[in-house]
């Protein structure tokens, strides 16, 4: 029986895949991302490291020390030490990254922290003049239980005065247009 080599086949594995020429500028994500390896050294030791996998010591270890862990590497060490378990929770972890942006436990961090009352986003500052258009603040009527449920929101989110004013003159506008 004829010997098989795996060593090519392993040799194109862990090899980076050639980059698409994109042009002569080029693209330096497209680049870091087709030379890093598909599977390296140190994604292994995120799968066996026990302090990125267990339930609030791993979220705590990644705020401590700003390491991140890839997908599949998060999903095989959770199966390695939580078996079954660990692999219906990891997935259900990574759904939930999926729909909100951060996992379960960046979630609670947060929540306890009160970090995550700040926009993770930046955002462009609105012009300071009002437009004439404008309803004023006095004008309005807020009274009513929608403005008062949107005078709550607005409050709760941390918005400024002016684009305060702003949205309760469109929401006035739109309650006259009605």
């Amino acid at each position: 029986m004829p010997a098989i080599d795996y060593s090519a086949h392993l040799a194109s594995t862990l090899t980076p895949a050639p980059a698409a020429a994109g042009g002569a500028a080029g693209n330096a994500t497209t680049a870091d991302a087709a030379s890093k390896p598909a599977f390296s050294f140190a994604d292994f030791l995120d799968i066996i490291n026990p302090l990125q996998h267990f339930p609030v010591i791993s979220t705590l270890y990644r705020h401590l020390t700003g390491d991140t862990i890839g997908v599949p590497e998060k999903i095989a060490g959770d199966t390695l030490y939580g078996g079954f378990v660990g692999l219906i929770a990891s997935l259900g972890d990574t759904l939930f990254q999926d729909l909100t942006g951060k996992d379960i436990g960046d979630t609670v961090y947060a929540f306890l922290t009160g970090s995550g009352d700040k926009p993770s986003t930046a955002v462009a500052a609105a012009p300071t003049a009002t437009p004439a258009s404008v309803t004023p603040a006095s004008a309005i009527s807020l009274n009513t239980p929608d403005m008062t449920s949107l005078l709550s929101v607005i409050e709760r989110q941390g918005i400024d005065a002016d684009t305060t004013q702003r949205a309760l003159s469109a929401y006035a506008r739109a309650g006259a247009a009605n």
